[in-house]
């Protein structure tokens, strides 16, 4: 029987030494950028009960969750998303709170890459979420925040803020009256910007409007134009509500200056049935998939029992770090070493006042003096300290 005793799990990796460094990095900004704006952390459990994510299944599919067993005979998943359970947290221990309520959290989720190379099954994530506010001054605070994280995360990288409202897909979707079936395929097609699939589709809806906007709607995007296009492919009263909405939004995310790092993109129509309003995704130059992904969510919080509207994002932290600086691995500034074992609390006494003035200290475990020199001009450490009745200090060329 093959043993797998060697390796990680499909969809996982070990993470060594700057990758580790480089994610606390990023989830520091992260952490910084939302306390400074009033959110306040929480933390909810990596195993929930599967019913939790049940009312979910149209955009977290239960194939996709990493499922097992409690000693009750209940079904329970690694937690597959961020946002769920924030949302049973506040119609819970949270319901009695006033409103609105501003919380960010950080840790893993799980959801199975079926077998796409490269994909992770284990996503690190800050995020955070703004519940029981509906206002147009909500979508501004949390798009604002992301604009923030994307760019002191990229520094001289180089980021796009893609903007979206849901409603003017959903209004098209309305007036052109397909069944579920090839509402989601459209959808799809749009979504992965497959033309000819999406042409093939629309061919059973000829003379329809709404079918000749939906072949154009991959092709929305830019910057201000892209409203004239839109405004002229369609223009019913919710599409012009979600147009004029969606309008209002990118002329202020300008006037902030955030210029060309913010687009225009009509086809952004992942999730459909779960956003209901603005929906956004946040790129960095150098990273080919999103590092960031949020939107309008008004009708989660109901499947608990808590009618109110939110909206927040989340970061993939693990892809954000990647744009950080590459640095060296931590190597030690003294080899700090007992001559003989009647120093060794000496030298650890010596060692924390090393510490406490902001050098790196490493304790040594050699017992030989010239087996210590051997190993820190392996390691690259500068000096080596050697605590006896008096302090040896030897420099490493």
């Amino acid at each position: 029987m093959k043993r797998y005793d060697k390796v990680t799990p499909e969809g996982t990796k070990d993470y060594l030494f700057d990758e580790c460094s480089r994610r606390s990095r990023v989830t520091g900004i992260l952490k910084d950028i939302f306390k400074a704006r009033g959110y306040r952390r929480v933390m909810t459990p990596t195993i929930e009960f599967y019913d939790v994510f049940g009312a979910s299944a149209a955009y977290l599919p239960q194939e996709n969750m990493y499922k097992l067993m409690d000693h009750k005979g209940r079904l329970m998943v690694l937690c597959p998303d961020g946002t769920v359970p924030i949302a049973r947290l506040c119609a819970t221990r949270l319901s009695q709170m006033e409103m609105p309520l501003r919380l960010y959290y950080s840790h893993n989720v799980y959801r199975m890459a079926n077998g796409l190379r490269g994909h992770s099954s284990e996503i690190y994530q800050c995020g955070v979420e703004l519940i029981g506010s509906g206002s147009v001054r909500s979508d501004m605070e949390i798009l604002e925040m992301a604009a923030s994280s994307l760019e002191t995360i990229s520094g001289d990288n180089g980021y796009r803020l893609e903007i979206c409202h849901i409603g003017y897909f959903k209004a098209l979707m309305d007036s052109l009256g397909a069944d579920e079936a090839t509402r989601e395929e459209i959808r799809y097609s749009i979504e992965q910007k497959n033309f000819a699939s999406l042409n093939d589709l629309l061919e059973q809806f000829p003379d329809n409007k709404a079918a000749v906007a939906l072949k154009y709607l991959p092709r929305l995007f830019g910057g201000e134009e892209v409203f004239e296009q839109a405004y002229e492919l369609f223009d019913d009263a919710q599409a012009r509500q979600s147009l004029d909405y969606l309008k209002t939004i990118y002329n202020s995310l300008q006037q902030l200056g955030l210029g060309d790092n913010v687009i225009i993109d009509l086809g952004l129509v992942n999730q459909a049935e779960y956003y209901t309003g603005i929906i956004f995704r946040g790129y960095f130059d150098e990273v080919g998939e999103p590092v960031l992904s949020g939107g309008r969510y008004d009708n989660l919080l109901s499947d608990f029992g808590m009618d109110q509207p939110a909206t927040g994002f989340a970061v993939n932290v693990d892809l954000a770090s990647s744009v950080m600086e590459k640095k060296p691995p931590l190597t030690a500034d003294v080899l700090v070493m007992a001559s003989s074992d009647e120093y060794l609390v000496k030298a650890v006494l010596y060692r924390k006042q090393l510490i406490a003035k902001g050098q790196v200290a490493e304790n040594c475990v050699l017992d030989d003096r010239d087996a210590a020199i051997a190993y820190a001009e392996r390691c690259g450490i500068a000096q080596v300290h050697i605590i006896g009745k008096t302090t040896e200090i030897i420099d490493i060329e």
